[in-house]
């Protein structure tokens, strides 16, 4: 109680598009390389990046604009944790996208050897899949999500 949500259809649709988006551009990397398409792996690579910093800029804004703190309710709390601990995966998946790229530019990746760049994008995707539950559970239904907690 007294909480002032924040709204699902700002900041945090935004970095629902951005994030899907940016799963997009990582899977056209994938094929791109599949294809030998050279400037489109970097390209796709670089865009993706920039997208990943963007979301992790707008998670930041959205935390120091938020009117409650970890410490204010259980919504404070669970919104905190939660949406910080996949704020920590975003940073990791982008240094592994990041050293990808590396890797790529100094020729370690082939059309045929690239288990290292498999391995970032399935867990770039990972993060996308839990974006979009934390979205549902925590923007979305909002404060109801206390109430769904407590009755189990």
């Amino acid at each position: 109680m007294g909480i002032d949500i924040i709204s699902p259809w700002g900041v945090p649709l935004l970095n629902t598009l951005i994030l899907l988006t940016s799963g997009i551009t990582v899977t056209k990397a994938h094929h791109a390389l599949l294809k030998n398409q050279s400037k489109t792996v970097v390209i796709n690579l670089d865009f993706t990046l920039i997208l990943a910093l963007l979301f992790t800029k707008l998670q930041l804004l959205e935390y120091t604009e938020s009117s409650f703190i970890i410490s204010d309710s259980v919504y404070g709390s669970l919104f905190f944790l939660m949406t910080g601990f996949h704020g920590l995966h975003v940073i990791i998946g982008t240094l592994f996208l990041f050293v990808c790229i590396v890797r790529y530019d100094a020729g370690h990746f082939t059309r045929y050897y690239h288990i290292g760049f498999e391995a970032a994008i399935w867990y770039w995707h990972f993060v996308d899949v839990v974006w979009i539950l934390l979205f549902i559970c925590l923007y979305w239904w909002g404060g109801n999500l206390t109430i769904l907690i407590f009755k189990f």
